[in-house]
């Protein structure tokens, strides 16, 4: 590197003025803060920030659209065909946590889901409940978030997941 190039690296880089301006026309500058001889403060040069001093990542929404992605592949059952299908991104209503990145709409009921691989909820193991006329061996466990507690589901006895109180993401 030689000096030149040094020179330039070293020098700061301001904002223009203008960035900065409240394009008030009618603005007095001699006009103080409402004190007698008290005058406004000449603006200052402000200094363009670098991506590190602002602790931003121009990459990290690719970052993290990957991440998502790989999350729906891992969690599809189509995941051995490369692609990760869902039908919807399901978030507790209450805390907005994550629930489940691959599951299926029901066909009959818009607003429910089902789910085999689920994240960020538990079962409560010993709430069973049974539908009114359902078979012998039909039942039902409780399951809530574990960020907030709120009931988002409920799994059957298959171990599938049946969601109706989450918010979806398509």
């Amino acid at each position: 590197m030689d000096n030149q190039e040094m020179d330039r690296s070293n020098e700061q880089e301001f904002y223009d003025n203008v960035y900065f301006d409240t394009d008030e026309e009618d603005e007095d500058e001699s006009m103080g803060l409402g004190l007698p001889n008290q005058k406004k403060k000449e603006s200052k040069s402000r200094k363009i920030l670098s991506n590190d001093e602002l602790l931003y990542d121009p990459e990290l929404d690719d970052k993290d659209e990957e991440w998502v992605n790989e999350q729906i592949v891992a969690d599809s059952m189509d995941s051995m065909k490369g692609q990760g299908k869902t039908d919807a991104i399901l978030t507790c209503p209450m805390c907005f946590i994550t629930l489940c990145y691959s599951c299926q709409r029901h066909e009959k009921y818009a607003d429910q889901y089902r789910a085999m691989f689920v994240h960020n909820c538990h079962v409560i193991k010993n709430e069973r409940f049974k539908p009114k006329d359902a078979m012998e061996e039909e039942y039902y466990h409780k399951v809530v978030c574990d960020q907030c507690g709120i009931h988002v589901a409920m799994m059957d006895q298959d171990e599938v997941y049946h969601f109706f109180n989450v918010i979806p993401t398509t």
